[in-house]
């Protein structure tokens, strides 16, 4: 394992511009699909059945990755196929072809930022101590894109191809930063002597592992609302397209989060740390649902950096500490599978038959209960 200047800025570099495509695709997909014809209420169930694909795409793109002899091969063959998809998505105009192109999309493109952590955590040395620091340069990306966005309205829901481009771009500087990764994938004296299966990696899981799953997914339940719910909030309640400005924000406080991630980890407990993030959760979707201006809704998006960070922060530091580096890939694919997609496809339904009969503000009432359910399970689970 190696820990050189420059691989670490290569490492900075494609963490930036991987955000910056995010930045690009992920605030404006529900926009996106809402003019090629969906409903709010359909958006949330076609964004549900996506976030369920993912979840199979992640588990099975992270158990092939830990037996690839080509971690940067598997990440930029992802890539490549992520952009070809969003491609054939944003040309179409058939109701069954957006649903068949937006499932498979799901199932490729949420894969590359878990797989770059897993490379990051196998190829450098020490990682839970230097992943903060090298983490946020993701979050300048995202806030770079994200501002730029803001300023030159280049990306918008309404023109599909923007959302192409402005991905495409990114993407492709993200795969050419790839080549300039460290190429071993393991030090020679951590692989495992022989290959284990599926089911025996998910077994080697300590029990930590899974309450900590729990705890991430509940945090990401609630967080659905703001991924899949925020921008059509503002679209159809405040009737407001140009959203990059509100999702510019939340990155804003994670950059001095993941610098001094090294030392949060150190002075205080995992609970802990959920905890306060979990209350950001609450304070969050609160403020969703009784906002009747814009200004709590700028304000809030500070709190993203506790209610989205904090939780990464923990769950990473929890599988770097707890999982054999062998098996890092796919601990880190399950976490973004439940933790995430799971999460993303369970919010997805819910909100969409609440949306069916209900409005915004039911929405996120209801939203903000799952982090109540997860601190209960953080109290008595968590021991440390």
């Amino acid at each position: 394992m190696i820990n050189s200047k420059g691989h670490l800025l290569s490492f900075s570099a494609t963490y930036f511009f991987i955000y910056a495509a995010v930045a690009s695709l992920f605030p404006f997909f529900p926009l996106l699909l809402q003019n090629k014809g969906f409903n709010p209420s359909q958006v949330g169930f076609l964004m549900g059945s996506y976030d369920l694909v993912s979840i199979a795409g992640l588990l099975t793109i992270g158990f092939l990755y830990d037996r690839n002899k080509s971690p940067r091969r598997t990440i930029i063959s992802v890539g490549l196929i992520s952009t070809t998809l969003l491609f054939l998505l944003a040309s179409s105009y058939s109701s069954l072809w957006l649903i068949i192109f937006t499932l498979i999309l799901g199932f490729f493109v949420k894969s590359p930022t878990s797989l770059l952590d897993a490379m990051y955590g196998q190829t450098m040395k020490n990682p839970q101590e230097t992943y903060g620091k090298i983490r946020l340069s993701g979050s300048l990306g995202f806030f770079a894109s994200a501002l730029l966005i803001k300023m030159t309205h280049w990306v918008q829901g309404s023109r599909p191809f923007s959302v192409f481009s402005g991905y495409s771009i990114s993407m492709i500087i993200t795969l050419i930063l790839l080549l300039l990764l460290p190429s071993e994938k393991l030090d020679k004296t951590e692989k495992p002597a022989t290959e284990i299966s599926f089911l025996q990696s998910i077994r080697s899981f300590p029990a930590i592992f899974w309450i900590g799953l729990v705890i991430a997914f509940l945090s990401s339940l609630s967080l659905s609302g703001h991924y899949t719910f925020f921008s059509l909030l503002l679209k159809n309640k405040f009737h407001l397209e140009d959203v990059s400005g509100f999702w510019a924000i939340g990155p804003i406080l994670e950059i001095p989060l993941f610098f001094f991630s090294g030392y949060l980890i150190r002075k205080f407990k995992l609970r802990t740390l959920w905890i306060v993030c979990l209350l950001a959760g609450i304070s969050r979707m609160q403020v969703y649902s009784l906002a009747g201006t814009l200004l709590p809704l700028y304000l809030v998006q500070l709190l993203h950096s506790l209610s989205f960070g904090l939780n990464h922060l923990c769950m990473i530091n929890l599988i770097g500490r707890k999982t054999h580096p062998a098996s890092r890939g796919l601990a880190m694919s399950i976490y973004t599978a439940i933790g995430m997609g799971l999460s993303m496809f369970t919010g997805g339904i819910i909100g969409g038959f609440i949306l069916r009969t209900g409005e915004f503000t039911q929405l996120f009432q209801i939203f903000s209960i799952f982090p109540l359910v997860a601190i209960a399970v953080t109290l008595i689970f968590l021991k440390e």
